[in-house]
Formats: structure tokens, C-alpha cells, sequence
């Protein structure tokens, strides 16, 4: 009996839970026992578990055609013939909609984590390595491997260190890249400084999408470039393995990014200076930890936000415990 094309499809792409060695990576697709696409958040993650969220299900009647099957979203809805994202709480929400045994799962979770879903890892059949995937587009579509080479060769940037996340990551090809750059911390800050260079060169390029300006992507060698960025070495990974606990709940506070390196990245980090507070409490320059997708890239040196926040014990092996901010809804920051 002949596989469906589907079965084929994930055949080709994915790596067999049994084969996964670890970590989890951010921005990394996992294929479910369900058949549902589950995109991995972050770089701290539960022992046998991650945290992320379902981004595709399988859907009778669904819009979505994923190699002859129909699918679903968690995450967008078209609203009057326009694609949108739906709220945090309702993408929350949606999770176990679909997956209602999931629930059984969660426990407590640590307050950076709160919009994201544990999973486990024996609940997957695989997942989809960004490199490995990456070569095997490039293999098979010469427009791909075209617009790798020309986006590489602007940025200089060797193109065997890139990979692909979104949908690309297990074969599905429309019209953009989903680019994953992998790198020091230095030399991915290095690479998003000339995408910023390129566009205030060529403000024709940049890109307004669900219904906002994306400060990195860029329209590049006839296509869409998304860049992702992710840690080369796990070990400059400033907050693997963090910890959280809660001192302060819903504070308003303004401040001046003085620090961007860890910008890129799900969670970004920056330091703040210059704090002010509206209950006006005095506060020390601090590290603010944004735990939201979305804002991957949206925080640049000398930047003034404002934002209500939750102030923080913040550990990690590496450095100890100190006092931060953290913010995990794309609404609760802006700049001032």
C-alpha cells in the first residue's frame, strides 16, 4: 500500500524522537503523535519536556493544506478577508481546545512560561532540525538555494551556518524564508546590524505584516527573509536553565535600553537604565527579559520603552540571582 504524501513529506524531514540528542533549541518544530505541528519556545525547558505552543492541527475542513491534509490554526484568523493573530489568552485557550490532554500535563507552571504549554517529548514523534532541513531545500529547490546564497553573501555570512524554521522546517514551501542564523552572540548582532543598514538603505524593503512593521525582515533575491537567530555554543546562552520567582506584579516603569546583544533572541534580554517608575519607587538599572515571540528584534540600544512588567528574582547558573523585569504579552510594551 502506497504512503500518503504526507507520510512521505515527514519521512524525508523529520528526525525520530529516538534520534533526538538535545537540548531544545528555540524556534524548533516538533511533529506530535496527533500529527499537530508544536513550535518549542525558548532555551529553558522542563526535564523530558519543552514549552511551546501547537501552531497546526489536523482539521476536517480546514484551510490549511499540509501535503493532502487539512489543517488549522491556534495562532491567526482571517477577520473580514484579513489574516490576523488571535490574542494571547485565546491562543492559550485554543491549545486545549485541540488537545484537551494536554491539561493533565502542566502543573505549575514558572511565571515566564505562563502563555506557553509544556509537552512532553514522548508525546512526539519527532522533530524537524533546522540545518539538516535547510539542506534539503536547497538540495531540491533551486530558488531557495539562490536566495540563500545572495542573502548570505549581502550579510557575509557562510551560508552552511544557516537553517530554517517556520513551515520550511518540515518541507512545506510558499514564498518566504524563514532564515535561522547561527551564531556567537557577537557575530548574529553583527549580522542584524547589517539587515538595519540595508534597510535604512532600502526602505522599499521592509516589511508590514499582521499588522505591523517587522524591524528585521526585509524583501531580499525575489522573496521574504525572516531571520531567526539562534546560539551557536549553549553555553553563551544567557539564561539556560533560569529560574523565576515573583517579587512584584504589574509594574509601570519606563527605561532606556542600554544594552541590545541579547535582543535577537526568544527570550530577548537588554538592560535597562535610566528607570523610572510610575509609583515612583527607585529602581536600579536592571536586565529586562521580554518572553514573547513576537518581539524577537524589536529592542535596540538607546531605545525608550515603557512597560508594565513583573519584577523579578531572576537565577541562572552561570550568574546567580539578581532582580529583573519581565514582560510576556507583545501589548505590555512600547515605546515611550
Amino acid at each position: 500500500m502506497t504512503r500518503d504524501r504526507f507520510d512521505r513529506v515527514m519521512e524525508k524531514f523529520l528526525v525520530p524522537i529516538s534520534e533526538f540528542q538535545g537540548p531544545v533549541m528555540d524556534s524548533t518544530y516538533f511533529l506530535r503523535r496527533d500529527d499537530s505541528f508544536v513550535f518549542a519556545e525558548g532555551y529553558s525547558h522542563p526535564p523530558g519536556a519543552f514549552w511551546g505552543m501547537i501552531i497546526k492541527y489536523p482539521l476536517p475542513g480546514g484551510h490549511i493544506d499540509l501535503f493532502g491534509r487539512e489543517y488549522g490554526w491556534t495562532h491567526r484568523e482571517y477577520i473580514d478577508g484579513e489574516l490576523r493573530m488571535i490574542p494571547d489568552d485565546r491562543q492559550l485557550a485554543n491549545q486545549f481546545r485541540v488537545a484537551p490532554e494536554l491539561e493533565e500535563f502542566q502543573g505549575e507552571k514558572p511565571v515566564f512560561a505562563r502563555h506557553f504549554v509544556r509537552f512532553p517529548l514522548s508525546g512526539c514523534r519527532g522533530c524537524f532540525d533546522a540545518v539538516r532541513s535547510m539542506r534539503i531545500l536547497r538540495e531540491d529547490h533551486p530558488w531557495i538555494d539562490r536566495a540563500v546564497e545572495k542573502t548570505c553573501r549581502l550579510l557575509d555570512w557562510d551560508p552552511a551556518r544557516t537553517g530554517v524554521t517556520g513551515s520550511l522546517s518540515y518541507g512545506l514551501v510558499e514564498d518566504d524564508i524563514d532564515m535561522v542564523f547561527i551564531g556567537s552572540p557577537e557575530e548574529n548582532a553583527a549580522i542584524a546590524a547589517r539587515i538595519r543598514g540595508y534597510l535604512a538603505e532600502n526602505p522599499d524593503s521592509r516589511v508590514v505584516e499582521l499588522g505591523k512593521e517587522w524591524p528585521i525582515r526585509f524583501q531580499y533575491a525575489d522573496t521574504l527573509i525572516c531571520p531567526f537567530f539562534r546560539y551557536a555554543d549553549p553555553a553563551r546562552v544567557p539564561l539556560l536553565d533560569l529560574s523565576m520567582t515573583v517579587e512584584e506584579e504589574e509594574v509601570e516603569l519606563e527605561g532606556t535600553v542600554g544594552d541590545d546583544t541579547h535582543n535577537l533572541y526568544l527570550p530577548a534580554l537588554v538592560r535597562l537604565t535610566g528607570i523610572r517608575r510610575r509609583d515612583g519607587k527607585p529602581e536600579e538599572d536592571r536586565e529586562l527579559v521580554v518572553y514573547h515571540g513576537a518581539l524577537r528584534g524589536e529592542l535596540w540600544r538607546g531605545d525608550r520603552v515603557s512597560l508594565t512588567g513583573t519584577v523579578v528574582s531572576l537565577t541562572t547558573p552561570a550568574a546567580g540571582s539578581r532582580r529583573a523585569i519581565l514582560v510576556t504579552a507583545a501589548n505590555k510594551l512600547r515605546r515611550a
